[in-house]
């Protein structure tokens, strides 16, 4: 099997000693990837809807080690290469396509640490080169409710390390009789019914993944795309790193349907060509032809319009890509690194809607509206973003065993 990844797998991923194992994971993991026969390997997991995603998580310790045989283990598991994912757990959308693996952590700081893989749908993709803000929003609950760490009454704030980006989050979760808290009358736009306010802070967010606030050192950058003209972007890494442009230097009209969107070839090339561009900017890919294969989730596209009639205020309309599409709404790194983009003079958001001191912004997308909270300071560089926070509900959905087959697909199912 060929599996196209980008690995970010830290030594601090791992369960401390004297912790509960569910077996030995060495003896476990010896051969699984060159045994084709035996029975299906069984693993602990629970589903769980954070924000406008869909997951499944683990324990680190029940995953095989970091490599080949964990990427081909987790391919098998969401029943990747096929467009259904029929024979696995991945939900068939870049959404519901993924995996957060949850260990103790040995940082003095954090409680937990966390691993988010995002898996490819027909593709055998499995991608660790950045976070998912809406996953990130569950992760405190999941640790709670396995009892890795203490809950505490009315909120218990759990300290997150994510492996992928090094990066702290506190997640501050609401806790009734000792588990998290899932009733409440907090509606999500993009999820039916009402939940839990859970607020997830991004302490010290930029520079997640190249290491820099403004990784082409401006607020703005003129791209040069293989497909279309020439086009004015900011690249921003707060979260995760993340091209934006125009939505009207793209040509995309923002009452046009998603559905409608993605049925558009050309429109979807434009938009991977500048993503493609971007990446190998950031030195994530050696030349735009191969970016779809050695960094298909990283960067990932926003474009961005004034209000509707063009009241101005602290309000962005935005439409999102991810895995070479238009997303639904609006994955939540992506929302976050384009609300602390506008609070950076210059860029291409701050032309739209700015928040030169920081404070709250209204990201409008597909499904509704994200508020983000971009906290920012000054310094003889200029603007710095301090935390960005946002608020999600989450949900654990099912807790259960999965049965993983020995020998994963190795080529898309028929349609």
């Amino acid at each position: 099997m060929s599996v196209a990844c980008r690995c970010y797998v830290s030594d601090s991923c791992r369960l401390m000693p004297g912790s509960p194992r569910r077996w030995d994971p060495e003896a476990a993991w010896i051969s699984f990837d060159r045994m084709s026969d035996g029975p299906d390997h069984e693993i602990p997991v629970v589903l769980m809807r954070g924000g406008t995603s869909k997951g499944v998580f683990v324990h680190e310790a029940d995953l095989p080690p970091a490599g080949e045989d964990r990427d081909s283990f987790i391919l098998a598991l969401m029943g990747t290469p096929d467009p259904m994912q029929i024979d696995g757990l991945g939900g068939t959308h870049s959404s519901t396509s993924k995996l957060v693996a949850v260990s103790p952590s040995d940082l003095d700081d954090c409680d937990v640490d966390y691993l988010f893989v995002q898996v490819g749908i027909e593709r055998p993709i499995v991608d660790y080169a950045g976070n998912c803000g809406n996953l990130t929003s569950a992760v405190g609950a999941f640790a709670i409710d396995e009892g890795l760490v203490r809950a505490t009454e009315p909120v218990t704030t759990v300290r997150l390390h994510n492996v992928n980006t090094g990066k702290r989050i506190l997640a501050h979760t609401p806790v009734v009789a000792g588990r998290a808290a899932t009733s409440a009358p907090t509606r999500l736009a993009g999820v039916p019914g009402t939940g839990t306010e859970l607020r997830t802070e991004y302490m010290d967010p930029s520079g997640a993944v190249t290491g820099h606030l403004l990784p082409t050192g401006r607020p703005r950058t003129l791209l040069h795309p293989r497909t279309g003209t020439p086009i004015e972007v900011s690249i921003v890494d707060v979260t995760a790193p993340v091209v934006i442009a125009h939505l009207a230097d793209v040509g995309l009209d923002p009452a046009l349907d998603i559905d409608a969107a993605n049925a558009q070839p050309a429109l979807l090339q434009r938009l991977e060509s500048l993503r493609a561009e971007a990446a190998v900017v950031l030195g994530l890919a050696p030349d735009a032809a191969a970016a779809a294969a050695v960094s298909p989730a990283v960067p990932r596209v926003v474009l961005v319009g004034g209000p509707p009639g063009g009241e101005p205020g602290h309000e962005l309309v935005v439409r999102a890509t991810s895995l070479q599409r238009v997303h639904h709404a609006c994955p939540l790194t992506s929302a976050l690194c384009t609300a602390a983009a506008a609070a950076i003079p210059g860029s291409v958001p701050a032309s739209v809607s700015s928040l030169p001191s920081g404070g709250t912004i209204r990201l409008v997308h597909p499904k509704g509206v994200i508020e983000v909270e971009v906290k920012t300071g000054s310094n003889m560089e200029g603007t710095f973003i301090s935390s960005v926070s946002v608020a999600r509900t989450a949900r654990r959905l099912l807790r259960g065993t999965a049965y993983v087959r020995r020998s994963g697909p190795t080529s898309p199912a028929p349609r």
